[in-house]
């Protein structure tokens, strides 16, 4: 990853109709005529594509969605962006540690956080929890990896209230 006001370039991974992306000192530009759709900020499939593309690439100061007319996000709506990629970040790198089991296991932290992320950036915590409350650990380090991923969704839920009342004051006039 690159420093954001360092001035170096990095390209996100373009796959199959995702945006591709570079990050150019205090600019994250976000090539939407790679999806093919149009972009519009407010819709949800819109905001987990820039989160995506912030969390390849890093944080920056201003977004650029690019089409043939670009949008340029900054300010208080680009710092919410970015602290919504770091949350996404973080939930997505608990179970990063796995036994080769845990990986198949269809409890397994990734997958119960992918649960909750599936409807980003509203998650569906309650969906992940009851996942899991279905779920009888064999030993103790599946009882680990659940509190662990009881404590992940916690945390990410706390956090996404926390953003959820910043951009309420931010609607409402009243400032971040």
């Amino acid at each position: 990853m690159t420093d954001m006001y360092s001035g170096a370039k990095k390209k996100g991974n373009r796959k199959n109709g995702a945006a591709g992306s570079e990050i150019e000192g205090d600019v994250l530009s976000i090539d939407c005529r790679d999806c093919g759709k149009i972009p519009d900020p407010g819709s949800a499939e819109c905001i987990r594509c820039i989160v995506s593309r912030i969390s390849e690439n890093g944080c920056a100061v201003r977004i650029r969605l690019r089409t043939g007319r670009d949008t340029e996000i900054s300010g208080p709506a680009a710092e919410v962006l970015c602290e919504l990629s770091f949350i996404d970040r973080s939930a997505s790198s608990v179970g990063v540690r796995k036994m080769r089991r845990c990986g198949s296991c269809r409890y397994s932290c990734d997958r119960v956080v992918g649960i909750a992320w599936g409807a980003f950036p509203s998650p569906d915590f309650a969906g992940a929890r009851g996942k899991l409350m279905s779920f009888r650990p064999s030993n103790s380090v599946c009882e680990v990896c659940v509190q662990k991923t009881y404590r992940a969704l916690d945390q990410a839920e706390l956090s996404i209230s926390e953003v959820s009342k910043r951009v309420s004051a931010m609607a409402d006039g009243k400032g971040a």
